[in-house]
């Protein structure tokens, strides 16, 4: 039975539009200027090569009230994470401070797939790279007579603004620093360098820094070019555990430097065992209630999920067509399994590994226009937000059985979240006719 606020099948009537409209390419001229505008001139040929590769070409069309759905259940979802990051505070009587948990966590992400049976949750980050890409391929998307989709100035770089504003009040946020294991290296440093332009326009250093070139002098952080204020983290070291994680773990509770995200982000909302405890009914029911949500929706939004030992590992083995095994710890996709397609060999190898076992839910597609003809690749809907507060949506299209951005046509595609009751009149919307 469909619950209040739910989005069934059936209200998707734009689906054809995923299947057969190609007329709203991402140019490559388009994206060239739209990174001119913030990185110059010069930077305009490489960037918009780089934005080639990370987008998927074409946009999403998807209808408007899904995006106030997705926003709803991404929200419920984080209300009852919070509450139960409370009550473990509480149990483990250690000092708990939601705001702090919800001001540190920028670029939180909310990642669906569309199923037919409504949206499911199909996990959580908290360093969710790819939120300053969103505005160049709005922009690529401004044709005349189209006004951007979604939020008409969605400014990602306010998020870390306003983090620092609320963690260190009363305090300037001079220079910031943006940290990642070999930051140049990374599929997504075009993202990091468009955060650098974005937070220098307003005034901020920025620093685009490796891990090891983090120092504390004299109790402040400091990098090559001077004490740092705040550190934008893009490592996957989510705990800051590793031992060349020790300087920014030690600044960080030693209050020498705001860090967003940091551990306590990660533990509250996108350590994937919270996951199990979103698919007990028992559990849902109490934090819902603290929450002021609705329980149905979170569960019906968050696939089972299990974790994998003995007491089950031989059902789960036998059912494992309906799920999709992933470690505990992973990220990025390494490590995931669709459950039919996993050996019996790489299965007996996971029992001796911290895995869950999650639910599959299937994504839904979007058709694409390649080099060799229209190929159909898979889409999920990452939801981002600040603390638990949904500020922006896009869509990542991926051809393999994992998120990733390897192969033609994976990367991001912005969404155009359309009013129409019909595909017709949603591709008239856009500007467009469908491709025949």
């Amino acid at each position: 039975m469909t619950q209040p606020g739910m989005t069934r099948p059936a209200d998707f009537p734009l689906a054809s539009l995923n299947e057969s409209c190609f007329c709203l390419p991402l140019a490559r001229p388009a994206l060239e200027a739209a990174a001119a505008a913030r990185l110059g001139p010069a930077a305009a040929e490489a960037a918009g090569a780089a934005l080639e590769d990370l987008s998927a070409g074409q946009p999403l069309f998807l209808p408007a009230a899904l995006r106030r759905d997705l926003f709803a259940r991404a929200g419920a979802v984080g209300a009852a994470l919070l509450a139960l990051a409370r009550a473990r505070a509480a149990s483990d009587r250690h000092p708990f401070d939601g705001a702090a948990l919800l001001a540190a966590g920028t670029f939180n992400s909310f990642d669906f797939h569309l199923a037919e049976d409504g949206p499911k949750l199909i996990e959580v980050n908290t360093n969710a790279g790819g939120a300053f890409l969103q505005p160049l391929f709005l922009e690529a998307l401004a044709l005349p007579g189209l006004a951007p989709p979604g939020p008409p100035a969605f400014a990602p770089e306010q998020l870390l603004i306003d983090a620092f504003a609320q963690l260190a009040p009363g305090r300037a946020l001079r220079r910031l620093a943006i940290v990642d294991i070999a930051p140049a290296a990374q599929p997504l440093h075009l993202d990091m360098r468009l955060a650098a332009a974005a937070l220098a326009a307003r005034g901020i250093a920025v620093d685009i820094l490796d891990l090891g070139a983090l120092r504390r002098d004299a109790g402040r952080l400091t990098g090559p070019n001077g004490p740092i204020d705040m550190v934008y983290n893009r490592l996957v070291d989510f705990d800051l555990a590793a031992p060349e994680s020790r300087v920014l773990r030690d600044a960080w509770t030693a209050g020498a430097a705001v860090v967003a995200p940091n551990p306590d982000v990660y533990r509250a909302f996108a350590d994937k065992h919270l996951l199990v405890a979103l698919s007990d009914p028992a559990t849902v029911a109490a934090l819902a209630a603290e929450a002021g949500v609705d329980p149905a929706l979170i569960l019906a939004t968050v696939p089972h999920t299990e974790r994998i030992g003995p007491a089950n590992a031989e059902r789960l083995w036998a059912a494992r067509a309906l799920y999709v095994f992933k470690p505990a710890t992973g990220y990025g996709s390494r490590g995931v399994y669709r459950g039919d397609k996993i050996s019996r060999r790489k299965w007996d190898e996971i029992q001796g590994e911290a895995y869950l076992a999650q639910r599959f839910a299937a994504p839904s597609q979007r058709m694409l226009k390649l080099a060799a003809g229209p190929a159909a690749h898979k889409a999920d809907i990452r939801v981002w937000t600040h603390g638990v507060t949904p500020v922006f949506a896009a869509a990542r299209l991926y051809g393999g059985q994992v998120t990733g951005f390897r192969g033609e046509g994976a990367g991001f595609a912005p969404i155009l979240w359309l009013e129409s009751a019909s595909a017709e009149t949603g591709c008239a919307e856009a500007g467009c006719g469908v491709a025949p």
